[in-house]
This record gives C-alpha cells, structure tokens and sequence, in this order.
C-alpha cells in the first residue's frame, strides 16, 4: 500500500467511526441519513482514487478530463440510487439534495487531503487548500446534488428511468470536465464562478420546493 493510499484510508477511518457513534445516537431521521451519505463521500474519495490509479495507467493527460470525471461522479452518486427504492421512498423529497450534496463534500475532503498530502506544506499550499476548498469541493458537492434534483425531477419516468440516469451521470461528468478544463485555460475564471452559480442555482430550487 502507498504512502498516499494509507493516509486516505487513515483519513477515512478518522473521520467515519466518529460520525457512525453519531448516527447511533439520533434518532432515525434526515440527519441520520445526510451523515451517512457523508461517510460514504469520504469512503467514495478512497474508491475513486484508486480506480482512477488502476484506469489511468500511462494515460495521464485524459485522467482529468475525461477518465477522472466519470469515475468520480460514479463514485460518489452511485449510494444517491437507492432513493430510487419506492417502498422506502415512495415519493422523493428534498433529502435527496442533501445526502447527494453530503456525499460530494465528503468525497471533495479526501480530494483535499490528498492535494495537502502531496504537497510540499507552505504556507502557499495553506492558500490552495482554501482556494480547492471554496471552488472545488464545491463544484463536487453541486454535480453530485444536481444528480438527486435530476432523479427528484423524473422520478416519474419510470420507463425512462435507465436512459434518465446515465443521462444524468453524462451531465454531472461533462459538468466535472468542463471545471477541470476551464481551470486550465484563460477562462479559469468562469471555472471559479461556476460552482457558486450552481450553488445559488440549487439554493433557490429547495427555497422553491418548500414553499
């Protein structure tokens, strides 16, 4: 295992037992299952790492823009699927934006920590860290919330509902690419606002939704 492989996992431990003796503790509820998602974020970072390790090999220039997106926003969605279980949900709420959501935080945490991991530790890298933190980590955190409005939205389509799913794996994923290349060009700039906008965008759904 590698150095980088065992801080993820050591990560993931740190940060899941805690939350676990904190669900066994409420009452079985939203909060219970947006934390839950939340653990799973962090274990999808893990996951995702390395498919993206196993996948990519000698082919490191598609990793971040095509290979890396899909993977990710598989990883971190796939647990997003099981509101789609109509004797559990029969009818889909907002709590799907808000596991879908957690999940992607999660997921953006052991992303971070792997930057920070990997990086000489300046004061430089503190600065990076905040920038990922409030670009980044929110872009993973809207894709991934965009995928439950996308499945709370058809969840009429039953006979749709494969076609509707990769469908909406396709736009978080091209969502995800467009970010990462965008950063690497001179509209990064756009790729810095774009998760904001999403965020504003999913702020005014759910304010819409609960009235």
């Amino acid at each position: 295992m590698g150095d980088i492989q065992f801080q993820l996992i050591g990560a993931f431990i740190a940060m899941a037992i805690p939350l676990i003796f904190v669900v066994l503790m409420l009452d079985k509820g939203d909060s219970r299952r947006i934390i839950l998602y939340f653990c799973w974020g962090l274990f999808a970072g893990v996951l995702a790492f390395n498919l993206n390790n196993a996948i990519s090999a000698g082919q490191a220039e598609r990793l971040t823009l095509s290979i890396a997106p899909m993977i990710e926003e598989i990883c971190k969605a796939a647990p997003v699927l099981l509101f789609l279980n109509t004797k559990k949900y029969p009818q889909i709420t907002r709590l799907i934006i808000f596991c879908a959501m957690a999940s992607g935080i999660g997921f953006s945490i052991q992303e971070t920590l792997y930057v920070f991991a990997v990086s000489p530790h300046t004061i430089g890298d503190l600065l990076t860290i905040l920038f990922r933190s409030l670009t980044t980590a929110l872009m993973h955190g809207m894709t991934t919330a965009a995928f439950g409005i996308g499945l709370m939205v058809t969840q009429k389509l039953k006979l749709a509902r494969i076609p509707v799913i990769f469908g909406l794996f396709a736009l978080c994923a091209v969502i995800h690419a467009l970010f990462n290349l965008l950063l690497q060009t001179n509209f990064a700039a756009i790729a810095v606002i774009m998760p904001f906008v999403m965020f504003f965008a999913v702020w005014v759904y759910l304010r819409r939704e609960r009235q």
